[in-house]
């Protein structure tokens, strides 16, 4: 009976990755985040990656407040090394590697301060089904937030993000 209900629900096939499909982007992603880190640090950079314990797309109409785009949420660990480091007046720029696998994107999102030569890695993975509200609200104001949370709800930073393309699905890709 448990496979009859799997089999009537093709995304939570999807979602339970029976071809380790998922498992090996999620890998690359990190091959990757390691990778931009160690040539940041090559070319004499301080580098910091925050893993999120998880990520979610959100839309403007989902909560009292009108926060949309991807939200990470960090362990307590990870927040004290976030906030020690990011400030928002001097992160001003930012690279964003994606890629749609299975119903998924995955994203290394690299915030930057230029001026320091500093670098927060945040590599994600978000369920692109789940996701129609964000990209909606990202459309309507031009902009996507990437939000870093943790599990309490507390926002330690928030970056906004002008040219939002490699954070979501390209069409007939």
């Amino acid at each position: 009976m448990h496979d009859d209900i799997g089999a009537a629900d093709p995304g939570s096939l999807r979602r339970r990755d029976p071809q380790g499909v998922q498992t090996e982007a999620w890998k690359q992603t990190l091959e990757d985040t390691e990778a931009i880190a160690q040539e940041r640090r090559d070319d004499g950079w301080e580098v910091v990656t925050i893993m999120a314990a998880h990520t979610d797309t959100v839309s403007r109409d989902m909560g009292d407040d009108e926060r949309f785009g991807l939200v990470h949420v960090v362990p307590n660990n990870y927040a004290e090394t976030f906030t020690e480091v990011f400030d928002s007046d001097e992160f001003t720029e930012y690279l964003a590697y994606g890629t749609e696998i299975d119903g998924f994107m995955f994203v290394v999102t690299e915030l930057i301060d230029p001026e320091t030569e500093r670098s927060i890695l945040l590599p994600s993975r978000y369920d692109i089904a789940r996701a129609d509200g964000m990209f909606t609200s990202a459309a309507d104001e031009g902009v996507l937030y990437t939000h870093v949370k943790t599990i309490d709800g507390t926002i330690l930073g928030t970056f906004e993000h002008e040219e939002y393309d490699p954070f979501v699905p390209r069409p007939n890709a």
